[in-house]
């Protein structure tokens, strides 16, 4: 019996355009996103038998069988007595043969057409389900870039070929699964297998976001994301996070939740510590952003994999001058994998017509530079080498520079020389939105490729040109070395007449280029993503257990005032770790710049102490009352004395405590009047807000001085 589904049948011509879309995703093998369009469909004709029956067969091709056996029912009933009954019939006799041969509920013999799982679909239905998952990945920054996004760059890049490996090979006894961090609940919410890997095949496919197939994925991606139920991680399970999380608030705070409700472990990928060596070409709200939340990295992280030794170097030399001591596990993943399966190689024809006006004419000779156009990828450097080699050798005689990449941040300099260049401009062609299956075709036709850039974690494009036996041009600095290896051609970092001699050897002396393109065929072995994918999972296997406590070696001083809040810093510091890890459990509000919220409710604060106190002292704690008059209840330690009193609204104060000696942490419970404050109309409903403490002798009076200082310095919080 032939098991492979059949093709969903074609609506009639006067199908409506959600039916036409339906068919076409079910048409390009993209199931789970052909259920949801099958299924808009229904909602508006539900008499539709063709719908219903269409709807069937992409259920019967996701793996999904009983739920193909109620739509073919249904699609029975509504043809029930017409001439279209016997094959209706028919479909679902053979949907339940495969269910199974005994099934009392069998109505006909088996049909040789009958829908079921074959190849790639057997595995992800059999890990579909994150319940019991053994390693969960978290691709919230995935799908918040697909958002605006379809093409993808690096990290992304990196995200969709180990996830869709992971979920295409899993199995039974080694579940995985893809989940996302729903911001607004602080929960992670799972992502259907099938429907990932229709996003990374369409990701691929094309690179215009508007494109109605494309669009409907997302609309499915968007519907898990609000309905789904909270992943309940399973018993010891690892939460790998192969993206970043810096950009998502309280992120942090929700892991060390799953860790005490779970027993959940987790491992972050770090792909540069670019923001903290090389500030001046990222975003200023950028490095504020990552220095916060790698303060707090080592702090809850159970292993650690990089990118490259260059990275890992990087991490340790940033965490030792933090928590000097701290020695994490971690494993250097290589991003050395032949990219050409991924870039859709065989699509690359019809997705190079599709752009063929965009693109240099064919024959044409070119150099190929992927990668954003911005300061750090120092696309001014090349951009100066190109005018250079037509001040000497003639425009005629100086091929194109193709630059694949999308403007970013502080890209104007190159640009405006660009500009002002009418030259230079004829021989340089910047272009974006180029799906990744064209690249293949330019991978393919360039003479060579270049890489520059100030300071790289890997540098994907690098391993793209080696892989198509490209040379690539880059320098010899950071993990370019890695990436490059025995393939490329190296100049020195920012130096312009070097990198022009360089080029004038690949561009004019074909001989070198192809001695060149040789050593890259001799000595460059690259490998398939399922191996990078492997040496993930067997890392995430070593991973030890959870450790007792979070903090670590992570204390405050008596006489050291700590603000509560976003410090707004460039560099990681102890003091960012503290704000963030003191407060447990989830009765607080993400930091704020000028400090942070209760809950309403019980909120829990835990500071560890240097040293056990010898000596009474008292706590001061800077307080915030929401706008409206709150009754609060504060204790210190769970046993101890109760402090009860009304924060009269909109007024900030200073609570005092005393604390006995003794003690070698302060435990805090805050307990607001439910149902708290609402800060504005429908907004965040609050309790008691904190900017600050200090833990000091009574006597102290330059602590004190300091606190004062610190309360007149920080920022009032926001009404709404």
């Amino acid at each position: 019996m032939d098991k492979r589904p059949s093709a969903p049948r074609p609506t009639d011509a006067s199908a409506p355009d959600g039916a036409a879309v339906a068919a076409q995703l079910a048409a390009s093998g993209l199931w789970s996103a052909a259920i949801a369009a099958w299924r808009a469909v229904l909602a508006e004709r539900p008499e539709d038998w063709r719908a219903r029956l269409a709807l069937g067969d992409c259920l019967a091709a996701a793996g999904d069988l009983p739920a193909a056996v109620r739509e073919y029912r249904e699609a029975a009933a509504l043809t029930a007595g017409r001439p279209e009954a016997a094959a209706v019939e028919q479909q679902l006799a053979g949907a339940l043969a495969a269910l199974g041969e005994g099934r009392a509920d069998a109505i006909a013999a088996p049909s040789h057409g009958a829908p079921t799982l074959t190849g790639e679909a057997k595995h992800v239905a059999r890990a579909g389900g994150a319940v019991g998952a053994r390693f969960v990945f978290d691709a919230s920054d995935l799908f918040a870039y697909f958002a605006d996004n379809r093409a993808p760059t690096g990290i992304q890049r990196v995200q969709l070929n180990v996830i869709a490996q992971a979920l295409i090979d899993a199995e039974a006894e080694e579940p995985v699964a893809v989940a996302a961090f729903d911001q607004e609940h602080g929960v992670w919410r799972a992502i259907d297998s099938a429907l990932f890997l229709d996003l990374w095949r369409l990701s691929r496919s094309g690179a215009d976001p508007r494109d109605l197939v494309w669009q409907a994925a997302l609309a499915e991606l968007r519907d898990a994301l609000a309905t789904a139920p909270e992943l309940a991680f399973a018993p010891g399970a690892v939460l790998c996070n192969l993206g970043t999380s810096w950009w998502i608030r309280d992120y942090f705070l929700r892991v060390r939740d799953a860790k005490v409700r779970f027993g959940m472990r987790y491992v972050p990928f770090v792909h540069d510590c670019i923001p903290l060596i090389v500030p001046e070409h990222c975003a200023a709200g950028l490095v504020r952003e990552f220095a916060q939340w790698f303060a707090s990295l080592a702090l809850h992280a159970d292993a650690l994999l990089c990118n490259s030794r260059c990275t890992l170097a990087d991490v340790r030399r940033q965490i030792a001058a933090l928590l000097p001591g701290l020695d994490l596990p971690a494993t250097v993943i290589p991003l050395d994998a032949d990219p050409r399966p991924a870039l859709g190689a065989a699509e690359s024809a019809a997705a190079t017509a599709q752009v063929a006006s965009r693109l240099p004419a064919t024959g044409e000779p070119f150099v190929l530079f992927v990668g954003t156009i911005e300061s750090r990828k120092d696309h001014l450097l090349v951009f100066r080498a190109w005018r250079a080699l037509i001040a000497r050798h003639g425009a005629a005689a100086v091929p194109r520079l193709l630059c694949v990449g999308k403007p970013g941040w502080l890209a104007e300099p190159a640009l405006t020389l660009l500009a002002e260049s009418p030259e230079l401009a004829q021989r340089v062609t910047i272009q974006h939105g180029i799906p990744d299956s064209a690249l293949v075709a330019l991978y393919q036709r360039c003479l060579f490729t270049i890489y520059n850039s100030h300071y790289e974690g890997w540098g994907l494009p690098v391993t793209e040109s080696l892989a198509f036996g490209r040379v690539p041009l880059v320098p010899r600095h950071s993990a370019l070395v890695e990436a490059g290896g025995e393939g490329a051609v190296f100049f020195a970092p920012g130096d312009l007449d070097d990198l022009v001699a360089k080029l004038e050897t690949l561009i004019f002396d074909p001989v070198a280029r192809m001695a060149a393109e040789a050593r890259i065929a001799a000595r460059v072995r690259l490998r398939s993503w399922g191996e990078v994918k492997d040496q993930i999972l067997a890392a995430l296997r070593a991973v030890p257990p959870v450790a007792e406590g979070i903090t670590g070696s992570l204390t405050l001083r008596p006489g050291r005032v700590l603000a509560l809040r976003l410090l707004g810093e460039p560099v990681p510091s102890t003091d960012m770790a503290l704000a963030d890890v003191v407060r447990l459990g989830l009765g607080w509000h993400p930091l704020e710049s000028w400090g942070v919220w209760t809950r309403p409710g019980l909120a829990r604060l835990r500071v560890p102490l240097d040293a056990p106190i010898a000596v009474p002292m008292r706590l001061q704690l800077d307080c915030i009352a929401p706008p409206h008059d709150l009754p609060v209840r504060l204790r210190l330690g769970p046993h101890g004395p109760e402090r009860r009193l009304l924060a009269e609204a909109g007024t900030r104060f200073t609570l005092v405590l005393d604390v006995p000696a003794g003690l070698d942490a302060i435990d805090l419970e805050i307990e607001s009047a439910e149902p708290g404050v609402a800060l504005s109309p429908g907004g965040r409903r609050v309790g008691l807000g904190l900017a600050g403490l200090l833990l000091c002798r009574p006597d102290d009076l330059a602590a004190r001085l300091e606190f004062l200082e610190q309360q007149r310095l920080a920022f009032r919080p926001p009404s709404g």
